[in-house]
């Protein structure tokens, strides 16, 4: 591989297992190292620092599932299955079949080109609904079970054109995998 890439990947719940996984896009410099991820996530709005918050799971009534660049939001990014640390390293993951390439030997630019559609989704995944921060996105369901971080990583697949991915060893539980979250007329 050469050039910057963007990458499916997993974390796996538990760690490691095949029970269940959150999927994400992950893009990874030419050495590599995963620098960047969008991520749908479990969040609440903390009042008290007026700041978004994440969790593993959604399961109150209250909770929202919000779109994060961690490139913006660094402290939503999350551990990589078959990545290699410290430096989140997903070459081992890929050679394995633990992520997937999605499209390779892009410069810095190119990345951001490819990846302009993905993010326009995800503005408008969180501003579906009024909230600070660019909008409190779609209430999340009980536990994970319907439209959730999975069908984000679904509608941020489509936004750029690619076809999912097939993992090796698949999880047994991918709850939301192939919903999306906006319309598919209007993604693009």
């Amino acid at each position: 591989m050469t050039g910057w890439t963007i990458n499916a990947a997993e974390l796996r719940i538990p760690r490691r297992s095949r029970i269940a996984a959150h999927r994400m896009i992950v893009i990874a410099d030419p050495s590599g190292r995963a620098v960047r991820q969008l991520n749908g996530l479990a969040s609440w709005f903390d009042n008290e620092l007026h700041a978004w918050r994440h969790k593993p799971i959604g399961y109150l009534p209250t909770d929202r599932l919000r779109g994060y660049d961690t490139k913006t939001h660094p402290r939503t990014f999350m551990p990589i299955n078959g990545a290699v640390l410290p430096d989140w390293n997903i070459a081992p993951a890929i050679a394995t079949g633990a992520a997937r390439v999605l499209t390779d030997d892009l410069t810095r630019d190119e990345v951001d080109l490819r990846l302009a559609p993905a993010l326009d989704a995800l503005r408008r995944i969180n501003a579906l609904a009024r909230g600070p921060d660019g909008g409190a996105g779609l209430p999340y369901p009980f536990m994970g079970f319907g439209r959730n971080s999975n069908s984000f990583f679904a509608t941020m697949l489509h936004a750029m054109g690619f076809d999912h991915p097939t993992f090796a060893n698949a999880a047994w539980l991918v709850p939301g995998a192939r919903g999306l979250l906006l319309p598919a007329s209007e993604i693009r």
